[in-house]
């Protein structure tokens, strides 16, 4: 199958080889009946388990949709997934025709290649009773063309892929979508509204953009709408659908949540905002330590102003590096920003002295970065007396404040044995690396004792000289 928009994702909290999916539940109707569009995206690169799997360049995956109504199984479809040579994406469309009332669908995606590992996800979707004019779901698209091809993801004569987690990254600068009108067979002078709302629907801003378009009077409708996004800032917004009838009453609406990522346009803003600035405390920053105070942040800075700020450090803009510094304080902590901006640094810079490695900030290294995002930690030690094992550091906290998890470990290594360059690998918190791996990556200089191969969780055989495991699980 034909693929016309590629996803680039990083994820921050990996979990070793599991299934990655995209996928969206859309209400469409026909003349006589409605149904449900199972439509979904699996990502190639979270199939590929090891270098041998990749120059392989075959998937394939199981799916299997199960549609429950109360207890009943009413419907169900099971087929294969089969990518070819090269790493693209499965992309699969199931309908499923279904009478008014609610329903549980489930789907479960099982990779057939290495550990066969499953994804399982699961929708609640109610099919209302059929309205004299309504409108479908609407879908946003990450790709549309004309095609005369004949397959499920050709609708009215376009190829459409939807758009992976209803993310617009940096380089698309048009929203895309796909809707349907039913119901105006006879009528005249209805018409809908496109816009843009800041916000999630739950929590509605200011409209950003608005368009208008003129129906026609048939039965079934199908419209592509594109709108321009290349100025929309980063963050939450709704895409609405409002019909209207000659007297301007909204006869159906519908919406969808998206997200945008915008950095060309979030550093405009910054430089370009009109409010006043001249008395804030970053203005006594010098210009040469602007990165620094940038970099020093990064532990504590989340999606998506850590993008943002990994943007301004590759660019020479005085004043928006100022104001995010000031904004991050602002908001953090309010009117005692200059304050809390001034107690961090003075940390940074104390772990920076402290892990400092040669070549990189100490808040930069792996220990650093951890030391400030989540603090002291409650318990520490380091073993370099282990003959078979790289010298390692485990790190314990009795409550992460952040998360609330609660007994959070990691485990740090020096692959190049040197103790100013322990990396993280492998820990207990959600938001961070986890390896079930890690003892085979710890001991990997004894191959001979490591137990599995590169597509299951690999351990090592139990020795004398091999402690790690059981100081992890009882420190």
């Amino acid at each position: 199958m034909k693929q016309l928009f590629t996803v680039v994702f990083i994820v921050f909290s990996m979990q070793a080889w599991s299934i990655k999916a995209s996928v969206d539940f859309l209400r469409f109707s026909n003349l006589n009946d409605q149904y449900v569009e199972v439509n979904y995206r699996v990502f190639a690169n979270s199939l590929i388990e090891d270098d041998e799997a990749s120059t392989m360049g075959v998937s394939e995956v199981l799916s299997t949709i199960i549609i429950y109504q109360k207890d009943e199984i009413v419907d169900f479809q099971k087929n294969m997934l089969i990518g070819g040579q090269g790493q693209k994406d499965l992309l699969d469309v199931r309908r499923f025709l279904l009478a008014p009332g609610d329903y549980h669908i489930v789907l479960e995606l099982e990779n057939q290649k290495g550990s066969k590992k499953v994804l399982k996800i699961e929708k609640r979707i109610t099919i209302a009773e059929k309205k004299p004019i309504a409108l479908s779901d609407i879908m946003l698209l990450a790709a549309a063309q004309q095609s005369t091809e004949q397959s499920a993801m050709v609708r009215n004569g376009v190829y459409m892929e939807t758009l992976p987690y209803a993310y617009y990254g940096d380089d698309m600068n048009t929203l895309k979508s796909y809707v349907e009108v039913y119901g105006l067979e006879g009528t005249e002078k209805y018409y809908c509204s496109y816009a843009i709302v800041g916000g999630y629907h739950t929590s509605a801003k200011e409209t950003e953009v608005v368009k208008y378009k003129r129906l026609s009077g048939e039965d079934l409708q199908a419209h592509l709408l594109n709108l321009d996004i290349s100025n929309l800032i980063s963050g939450d917004y709704h895409f609405a659908v409002t019909v209207y009838n000659p007297s301007k009453e909204v006869i159906a609406t519908k919406t969808v949540n998206f997200y945008r990522s915008n950095t060309n346009a979030d550093i405009k803003q910054l430089s370009l905002r009109s409010d006043k600035f001249s008395s804030s405390f970053t203005n006594d920053i010098t210009v040469d330590s602007l990165d620094y105070y940038l970099m020093a942040l990064a532990p504590v800075v989340f999606e998506p102003k850590k993008t943002l700020m990994q943007n301004l450090l590759n660019r020479d803009n005085e004043l928006a590096k100022r104001r995010f510094i000031h904004d991050y304080w602002k908001e953090r902590s309010g009117d005692a920003a200059e304050g809390a901006c001034i107690a961090y640094m003075k940390i940074a810079r104390a772990v920076d002295r402290r892990f400092f490695n040669g070549t990189s900030y100490g808040f930069d290294t792996d220990l650093g970065y951890i030391f400030l995002r989540y603090g002291k930690p409650d318990n520490a030690m380091t073993v370099d007396d282990e003959l078979s094992a790289f010298p390692y550091q485990i790190w314990r906290y009795d409550k992460i404040l952040a998360t609330g998890e609660i007994n959070a470990k990691f485990l740090f290594y020096a692959p190049s044995l040197s103790h100013r360059d322990f990396r993280l690998l492998h820990s207990t918190c959600r938001l961070e690396l986890q390896n079930p791996s890690w003892e085979a990556e710890l001991y990997r200089r004894l191959p001979e004792e490591i137990v599995g191969n590169a597509s299951e969780v690999r351990t090592v055989n139990d020795g004398i000289s091999r402690r790690a495991k059981d100081l992890w699980n009882d420190f």
